[in-house]
């Protein structure tokens, strides 16, 4: 009984870690807001704000473009395949939506910001707003 029971404990760490392999050589479609804040000047960077145009107005990373999210299939065929993308919105949920649209589409190297500006603000990192 005791050999029955070692041998599926040791079939299970062996099928979970198989698992973990897996999962490291996934493609990582995450990133901080300090990593967007690090590249946000690069020229082939580019970071889209999918929040609606009056939050987008309210405050948003200097150098992010506006493209609210319930008018992605009118933009998202026409994002640049050379450049990085990072996608952002308040809390990292329609953005997410957003990269994984673009991901589908053929962009690889596309993102989405853990915890969109809520994430952003609690780091301190600069905004702007207005106009």
């Amino acid at each position: 009984m005791r050999w029955a029971t070692i041998s599926a404990l040791v079939a299970s760490l062996l099928a979970f870690s198989g698992c973990d392999e897996k999962q490291d050589t996934a493609k990582k479609t995450t990133v901080s807001p300090r990593e967007v804040y690090e590249r946000r000047t690069d020229e082939k960077v580019l970071i889209i704000d999918v929040r609606t145009p009056a939050e987008f107005k309210q405050e948003r990373i200097e150098q992010a473009v506006n493209k609210p999210l319930d008018s992605i299939e009118q933009w998202v065929n026409e994002l640049p395949k050379d450049k990085t993308i990072y996608f952002v919105c308040r809390s990292g949920n329609r953005s997410g939506i957003a990269q994984r649209i673009a991901a589908q589409r053929g962009y690889e190297n596309t993102y989405n910001m853990a915890g969109g500006m809520i994430a952003w603000r609690r780091e301190g990192l600069p905004l702007v707003s207005g106009d």
